[in-house]
């Protein structure tokens, strides 16, 4: 057992913005906080939404802090397309 200062629940898009600006204040991940989910992969209710709904057809997504997604196929479907960014 070990103590953490903070424990982040979720790794959807918040958690993952809360992991992003505890780095930026100094707290190293796995030895001053953890980010969990019950989630087989970072990425919230992204991860489960319908194959036809292609990266090219969602009406927006924001950006984490600090990391811009670009580049992505717009046939891809959505859930793949922001699952992989969000567990980058």
């Amino acid at each position: 057992m070990r103590e953490l200062d903070v424990v982040v629940i979720g790794a959807g898009q918040a958690g993952l913005s809360a992991a992003h600006h505890l780095r930026r204040v100094g707290l190293e991940p796995d030895r001053d906080f953890v980010v969990l989910d019950h989630a087989p992969r970072p990425g919230g209710a992204w991860q489960f939404r319908w194959p036809s709904l292609t990266y090219g057809k969602v009406h927006g997504m924001h950006a984490l802090p600090g990391m811009e997604l670009t580049g992505a196929d717009p046939d891809r479907p959505s859930s793949e397309v922001i699952g992989a960014y969000f567990s980058a």
